[in-house]
């Protein structure tokens, strides 16, 4: 048998043509997508042509394209995934204490439990230090109104300081619950578009073989919802995905199968939940149980501790303040400096407010300049409390301070380690999937000088046709 011949060596030649034009279209795509994060590079494939059968043996015609490849590593893609989730839980640990550090007025140091160490203007270890020394000075002139009414304005203070945080750190937790109810929508609205994505690249690629952006966009849309909450894929021999939200299967081959729904407990808490049974999913990370975790662990444990000492404060001021006799030798065994049973409530008594006479320091009814009851209140400032766990009102106040500056500080330091492990798996994905533009236009060049010699192959064929045809005339 013959081989090519003219004819056979012409069509080499072009199909040679439309290959260096797919390799250098698929270069001009890679380099338009240059500044794409979630582009991954796309390369021909290039295999040769069926040979055809000669009498010295199996004659080459040469190559085409064989398929059209994207260059993804799937072990990294899922790494990312993983690590991506762990970044956003640390990130919104972090954010929300920090929010808490700034509504406590004062800023926290994690290396003391000394709570005035922070360098706010005015913060609730500084107000109960000037209530007592208030008491103290006030136990020198028992009976001066100017004393007695530092007193009260520094009770006010604290008062007021205490309620303040109070408030503020309950606003908080109802802000990030406000937040977490938006990103629960968030979290179905993506399961929505990833079972979408995943239904189109199916029909996509039973037409026409292959839906490389249409991945791209499947894998971003996956590392969005995992820096919502922790998911987990797996792919069937067909190509269908099932996706996992803390293995509750939201995505069934390619269909959305459940949908994720909120549970609100008793307080008004919300909680992510199984959208079929109602159970709540106990998400592992993800910015949504960073939120969750700062709002009932950071947050509440704070406020909470807050109001002990709000309590305990009132208590014990009151307990003694019941005892004593005021300045007309009244005693009063339901009246407290502080109204109030806890940081929500708590104020002065208004009566005393309105006549500073009414405080009572004295343990005499005949001798209001006695200050027994002043000095048993200012001693409070070193009065180890049982209800505080055996500390004094600071130390109490500088040891939550300092557990919660710790656990800030702890926060800070493992989203340091984690972004540095994740920027680490993202430059080693760059580095395989990423588009260098050295690289492709490079390939461009080679491409070129391919279609240039296919070129003049087919015009040499073209002109020995010509001659050909010419002999016969």
């Amino acid at each position: 048998m013959a081989g090519l011949g003219i004819m056979g060596t012409m069509e080499m030649a072009r199909n040679a043509m439309r290959t260096a034009r797919a390799g250098a279209e698929v270069s001009g795509n890679n380099l338009a997508n240059a500044s794409n994060p979630a582009y991954a590079r796309q390369r021909i494939k290039i295999g040769s042509a069926v040979a055809i059968p000669t009498e010295k043996g199996p004659q080459g015609t040469g190559a085409e394209v064989a398929r059209l490849e994207q260059v993804r590593d799937k072990v990294l893609d899922k790494s990312l995934i993983a690590e991506k989730s762990i970044t956003k839980f640390f990130e919104a640990k972090e954010l929300y204490l920090q929010r808490a550090e700034a509504n406590l007025g004062q800023t926290v140091d994690n290396q003391t439990i000394d709570a005035g160490a922070g360098y706010g203007t005015y913060g609730i270890a500084e107000g109960m230090t000037e209530l007592f020394n208030s008491f103290q000075s006030l136990s020198v002139s028992p009976t001066s109104t100017a004393e007695r009414q530092t007193v009260i304005f520094n009770a006010q203070k604290i008062a007021d300081k205490i309620k303040t945080v109070d408030r503020r750190l309950g606003d908080l937790r109802i802000a990030i619950n406000d937040e977490v109810q938006n990103v629960i929508k968030d979290v179905n609205s993506k399961v929505k578009e990833i079972a979408f994505i995943a239904v189109n690249i199916g029909n996509i690629e039973i037409v026409e073989g292959s839906a490389n952006e249409v991945r791209d966009a499947l894998q971003e849309a996956m590392e969005t919802l995992s820096e919502y909450a922790n998911i987990s894929t797996s792919t069937n021999d067909d190509g269908q995905l099932n996706v996992f939200l803390d293995g509750v299967q939201v995505i069934t081959e390619n269909v959305m199968t459940k949908s994720v729904t909120m549970h609100t407990d008793s307080n008004g808490m919300s909680f992510l939940a199984d959208g079929d049974t109602g159970n709540i999913i106990n998400l592992k990370s993800g910015f949504l149980k960073g939120m969750i975790n700062a709002r009932d662990v950071g947050v509440k444990d704070l406020r909470d501790k807050a109001n002990t000492l709000a309590t305990q404060l009132i208590t014990e001021v009151n307990t003694l303040h019941k005892t004593g006799y005021d300045l007309y030798g009244l005693n009063d065994n339901t009246a407290g400096l502080f109204t109030g049973t806890g940081a929500a409530d708590m104020s002065v008594n208004a009566a005393i407010i309105s006549d500073p006479r009414k405080l009572q320091g004295s343990s005499s009814a005949t001798e209001v300049s006695n200050n027994d009851v002043i000095r048993s209140i200012a001693a409070l400032s070193s009065k180890t409390i049982t209800n505080l766990g055996g500390m004094t009102f600071n130390e109490y106040y500088g040891n939550t301070v300092s557990r919660f500056g710790q656990d800030l500080a702890l926060s800070k330091s493992q989203l340091n380690d984690q972004k540095t492990v994740q920027k680490m798996l993202e430059r080693q994905r760059e580095s395989i999937m990423g588009v260098s533009v050295d690289e492709e236009v490079a390939n461009l060049v080679i491409y070129q000088r391919a279609f240039q010699a296919s070129a003049r192959l087919l015009s040499t064929m073209d002109g020995l046709l010509q001659d050909v045809l010419n002999m016969t005339r």
